[in-house]
């Protein structure tokens, strides 16, 4: 699916939390001072945390209406994920923005993030649709990585959407990133980060000689994943005609 830009105003940071002029807006001058840092951030945190279970009860509504009708339910499990602070910091830094408040809220759109797992991978998409049929959602960006595969071998649906929330007396659009995958795509997402970025990382000399030859058992793993998950979906299919 292509991807869909939606023009929106910005969040204003001042509107939600006042900065004085001894914080001059910065947010690298707010983290050296811990605890000033969290205080200030942390009605913007809610305000995310808001948007993330406004999010979340939109898809357990999908899930009970299958379960009220004694269907099969399209979700699995839902997970949900709050940036902290340093992480958010972090991420400004990697990508050689501005460390402020409001570049952070207008360019990072996965403080708030949600993981929907699905059994089948016509799931994913008739999740897809459903959010996407809920006309005060706006669409950011959709991108579809079970069509179209990351290198090694990574397959998700990934959507970035605003949600209105009632903050401070003001409407919102609020950002929140939405990973939908099936149970089979979910474990090899696990597995791979626990390789990739935990075992590993205690043995940082040896990381460069392994990397071609782990990106290739991961990308082989994958298919064998992908090809299994296709197996489920044609035994689902004959079962459900």
């Amino acid at each position: 699916m292509d991807k869909e830009i939606v023009i929106e105003e910005s969040t204003t940071v001042n509107e939600i939390v006042s900065l004085g002029n001894s914080y001059e807006n910065n947010m690298a001058r707010i983290a050296a001072i811990e605890d000033e840092f969290s205080h200030t951030l942390d009605p913007i945190l809610r305000m995310y945390n808001a948007a993330m279970n406004l999010t979340e009860a939109r898809l357990n509504i999908i899930k009970d209406e299958f379960e009220f009708r004694n269907l099969r339910v399209p979700i699995h499990h839902i997970d949900t994920r709050l940036k902290s602070s340093k992480s958010i910091l972090g991420k400004l830094e990697k990508k050689g923005m501005r460390l402020s408040l409001t570049e952070a809220f207008n360019n990072i759109y996965d403080i708030a993030g949600i993981r929907c797992v699905c059994p089948y991978i016509k799931d994913v998409y008739l999740i897809r649709d459903r959010i996407l049929a809920q006309d005060d959602v706006h669409i950011i960006e959709i991108k579809d990585y079970i069509a179209s595969p990351k290198p090694n071998g990574y397959r998700s649906l990934h959507m970035i959407i605003r949600v209105p929330v009632y903050f401070m007396n003001k409407k919102q659009l609020v950002p929140v990133e939405i990973q939908i995958r099936t149970m089979a795509m979910d474990l090899w997402a696990s597995l791979e980060h626990d390789i990739k970025y935990k075992t590993l990382s205690n043995n940082v000399d040896s990381l460069d000689a392994l990397e071609l030859d782990i990106e290739d058992e991961l990308l082989q793993a994958a298919e064998l994943i992908y090809s299994a998950q296709q197996k489920f979906e044609i035994m689902n299919s004959i079962i459900e005609k």
